[in-house]
């Protein structure tokens, strides 16, 4: 089994020696913030009292951000989002602005509460994009208690949330990065996370190169398999009237190599049946969220009559009977050559 981001451990120590070494966006200005002389008056609420500059009050923003004390309230992220990054990068809490903003979205998810501390290299790091490519792209960060309100009103959001849980990442392990595209396709970061990088991923989405697809087959289908791409999942997979087992694989994976020969036997087997039998070369063509591969090769069924649910393969054995035993257990009607357990019904 190959797992995409199996160096995430060594990436994570990688941006961490970042997180120590990386200097903030500085403004040195000493505007000043607050003019009214008082020993009784706080009005920023740190304990600033008197003539306080701008950089006095940012001061004690981060602190308060970053303090290992409590969560960071958002009201001042959003004051220092304003103050410190000039509104290049917005605090969100819902989905009302991307509704209505008609522009692409680069959305950082970090967890404010276990990794506080962190939280203004990050937006560092995301504002080195947002300077580059303001009026392209609107930028956004939010807390990942969020994520529900932000992104799951897109269908099929919610089943990768579950996916993203089971396979092992925790969504506190380092901020979760994505881009909303102008056809409300949504595409994960996962390269190494630091400014370039999220440049990359930036100029990618304004160029609409983030979306892949291979060309669609003049023959798509591959002996008993079909042949799926970005350009035609929507019609095999989306639009189908019949139970799907599809299998996510990538040339470079020495698993993936071994299993579509199974699989095509698979599909000899099953050719009188209502089933049909995919597979798509996930590193070469974009899928929607849900149905992202956590590892190579990905194996999934899924019924005619509940395509939000996708059942994942997870036997450690992936020889022709264990998935023919796979699929007839879980198919919306009963097979008319195996049973529910799998085995042939007329030896």
């Amino acid at each position: 089994m190959d797992f995409v981001g199996m160096t995430e451990a060594k990436q994570c120590n990688q941006e961490q020696e970042l997180i120590n070494t990386v200097e903030l966006y500085d403004d040195t200005s000493s505007e000043l913030y607050y003019t009214e002389e008082s020993e009784d008056d706080d009005p920023t609420g740190f304990g600033l009292y008197g003539t306080i500059t701008t950089a006095q009050f940012r001061e004690a923003l981060e602190e308060s951000i970053t303090s290992r004390n409590d969560p960071p309230k958002t009201s001042n992220v959003e004051t220092l989002l304003h103050l410190h990054y000039g509104d290049l990068i917005v605090y969100l809490e819902s989905t009302e602005t991307i509704e209505t903003s008609g522009f692409p979205y680069i959305i950082m998810f970090h967890s404010f509460e276990k990794y506080a501390t962190d939280l203004l290299c990050y937006i560092d790091m995301l504002f080195q994009s947002a300077q580059q490519y303001d009026g392209d792209i609107c930028f956004a960060i939010t807390d990942f208690k969020n994520y529900e309100s932000v992104l799951n009103y897109r269908p099929g959001t919610d089943t990768f949330w579950k996916r993203y849980e089971r396979h092992g990442f925790s969504k506190t392990q380092r901020p979760g990065i994505f881009a909303i595209d102008t056809d409300n396709r949504i595409y994960q970061f996962v390269g190494p996370l630091n400014a370039d990088e999220l440049r990359k991923f930036s100029r990618q989405l304004v160029n609409d190169e983030l979306f892949k697809t291979e060309p669609i087959p003049e023959d798509d289908e591959e002996d008993f398999v079909r042949v799926g791409v970005a350009a035609n999942f929507e019609q095999l997979v989306l639009k189908s009237d019949i139970d799907i087992f599809l299998v996510l694989y990538s040339n470079s994976c020495p698993c993936s190599r071994e299993i579509l020969p199974i699989l095509n036997e698979v599909g000899r087997l099953l050719q009188d049946e209502d089933i049909l039998v995919l597979k798509i070369n996930a590193e070469k063509n974009y899928l929607p969220l849900k149905y992202y591969a956590w590892y190579y090769p990905t194996l999934m069924f899924i019924k005619r009559t509940n395509k939000n649910n996708l059942i994942e393969y997870n036997g450690s054995s992936r020889t022709v009977n264990d998935i023919i035993k796979f699929i007839a257990k879980n198919a919306t009607d009963d097979l008319l050559e195996f049973n529910r357990k799998g085995r042939p019904r007329f030896d």
